[in-house]
């Protein structure tokens, strides 16, 4: 039975979903990159989640699975998930990894050509410190990695550990997606690789907002590709 806090958690999210979705369609928002054809792990920092979701629904709308952890929390990560037409799947109780179902369903999530989204340093941090789970899962899949990152101004970083970066009305937004990294059957998941791929996730985040300094263009006008 749902409970009555997993209901007004989901309904929460969901009008989350809502505010995000009008922020990023209220402004401007510039591409670099895409997504690869065929499914990916697509990987960001936590502190930039609600816009990584927002955009790619507004921007790239393909499915798209994410990770939720148990309680209060996820329940409002499952709203905002559900309300933007994506698919939530939940973490192990401990909110620490997840689960062998939960690995099971992005793994069919992935053969069947859909996004999976992973905020590599979430869910508790610390913050830009990869978690290598997206990684063992790129392996085990097939797809590549996708490192994405987003910068959006005029914006404040709400006061937590991840600065997750809230947007203003009329917010010009970038996304940056680096070029895909494909991790072979064999391949150690070891610091060497992991500390490759936050490299470049640190350079897609630090592209975006290189992009973001140099945006010109009136507010509320259609997207395009950088």
């Amino acid at each position: 039975m749902v409970s009555v806090f997993d209901q007004l958690g989901n309904s929460m999210g969901r009008a989350i979903s809502d505010c995000s979705r009008w922020l990023v369609r209220s402004g401007h928002t510039i591409r670099e990159g895409d997504l690869p054809e065929g499914g990916a792990v697509v990987i960001t920092w936590h502190g930039a989640v609600m816009l990584t979701l927002a955009t790619h629904i507004e921007v790239r709308s393909t499915p798209y699975h994410g990770f939720v952890t148990p309680g209060f929390k996820g329940a409002v990560m499952r709203g905002w998930l559900e309300g933007s037409g994506m698919e939530a799947v939940l973490l192990a109780h401990d909110g620490e990894g997840p689960s062998a179902e939960g690995l099971r369903r992005m793994g069919r999530a992935l053969k069947e050509g859909q996004t999976v989204g992973i905020a590599v340093d979430g869910p508790r941090g610390p913050r830009h410190v990869l978690r290598p789970g997206a990684l063992w899962l790129a392996r085990l899949s097939g797809k590549p990695v996708v490192p994405v990152g987003v910068a959006a101004g005029p914006a404040i970083h709400l006061p937590r550990w991840d600065r997750h970066l809230l947007p203003l009305p009329g917010a010009c937004f970038v996304v940056v997606y680096r070029a895909p990294i494909v991790i072979p059957r064999g391949t150690a998941i070891d610091d060497a690789l992991c500390a490759y791929v936050t490299d470049e996730l640190n350079e897609a985040e630090r592209r975006a907002w290189e992009i973001l300094g140099e945006c010109k263009v009136p507010l509320g006008t259609a997207d395009e590709n950088a």
